[in-house]
Order: structure tokens, then C-alpha cells, then sequence
């Protein structure tokens, strides 16, 4: 009995292509649905920054500890005049900018706080009056307000847990859930 061609079974390789193919749709549809559920969301704390669970660890530095990071911002010129350093609504900062991007989220007060660097929209990509980066490297406008993005109405003032009051300049996040321009 002799066989056509064509009319013969697929070859072993053909299912190990398939079977390959198969996986790798597999994976990437896993990847794709847990996206959402990123390295900094499974680590941010919820609630206050000085506590911890039992399963938690807080990252702290002592007094003594000598930063292997230069944080200082010298005065910084914007139109002529020199930032302020304190503004209205300045309180303690809960947590600083390298905190902030340590964790890649803050929870706190009912918020999400993610970031989103001024590199990405530089110059005049927002009408924002006086901005510049403050002292702590987020970018302020004139009045010291931290630039934020969110859902809410353009100008409403939040309570951050960065040491300054944030303001609704630019859209990109829903609800609860705002982002803060920094360096």
C-alpha cells in the first residue's frame, strides 16, 4: 500500500510546535490578567507607615545613618525668584520622595498615591504657574501646591502624606487613586 503526499499524519514536530504555541498564549494571558497586581502593590503598606503586621517589615534609618544618596535640593530659580520652601498647608512629611519610590505606592487617608515623572511631560506640557521642583523633588506650582493627576475637578487641593498640599492640574487616574509629578 502506498501513501500520497499529503495524505500522511503530521509529523512530531508539528505538535510540539503546537503544544508550544499553546503555552506561550497561556502565559501570556496569565501575564495580561495579572498586570494589575505589580510587585509595588503586593509590598505597599495599607493604613498607617509606622505600623506593621506580623508578616510586614518596616524599613527604617537611624539617626547616625550616613545616606549613600544625595538628596539636598539647593534654591531653585524659576522666573527670576528663588521657590519657596514653605508653603501654606506644609506639614511634616510622612514620607520622603525615595520612600515614595521604594514602594511605588503610598496608601494613606483613604488614597492612592502613585508617581509620575515630570521627564515624561517636561516644560509647559501643563499650563502649571510657576512650576519647579521643590525642596523634597516633587514638582510644585507657584504657590507650593504638589502637582497631582486625577479624576477629580481641575484645582480641587488634596492633603498629601508628602509635607505639602497637592493640586489637581492633569487627568489620568479614577477615584480614590492620584498621581504625584516628582523630579
Amino acid at each position: 500500500m502506498s501513501v500520497s503526499p499529503g495524505t500522511h499524519g503530521a509529523s512530531p514536530w508539528v505538535r510540539v510546535r503546537a503544544v508550544g504555541a499553546v503555552a506561550a498564549v497561556a502565559v501570556f494571558l496569565g501575564t495580561a490578567a495579572l498586570a494589575p497586581f505589580s510587585i509595588s502593590s503586593a509590598f505597599a503598606l495599607d493604613g498607617s507607615p509606622l505600623t506593621a503586621g506580623p508578616d510586614q517589615q518596616l524599613q527604617s534609618q537611624a539617626a547616625g545613618d550616613v545616606s549613600l544618596v544625595a538628596t539636598d535640593v539647593e534654591g531653585i530659580e524659576v522666573g527670576g525668584k528663588a521657590s519657596p520652601l514653605v508653603t501654606k498647608g506644609a506639614t511634616a512629611a510622612l514620607f520622603s520622595l525615595e520612600e515614595f519610590l521604594f514602594s511605588g505606592v503610598v496608601n494613606w487617608s483613604g488614597y492612592r498615591f502613585t508617581f509620575y515623572s515630570q521627564q515624561v511631560l517636561p516644560g509647559p506640557g501643563l499650563e502649571i504657574p510657576g512650576r519647579h521642583v521643590n525642596e523634597g523633588g516633587f514638582v510644585a506650582d507657584e504657590d507650593g501646591f504638589i502637582v497631582l493627576a486625577g479624576s477629580h475637578p481641575k484645582g480641587t487641593v488634596f492633603d498629601t502624606p508628602f509635607g505639602h498640599q497637592g493640586k489637581i492640574y492633569d487627568r489620568g487616574t479614577f477615584g480614590n487613586h492620584l498621581d504625584v509629578y516628582i523630579r
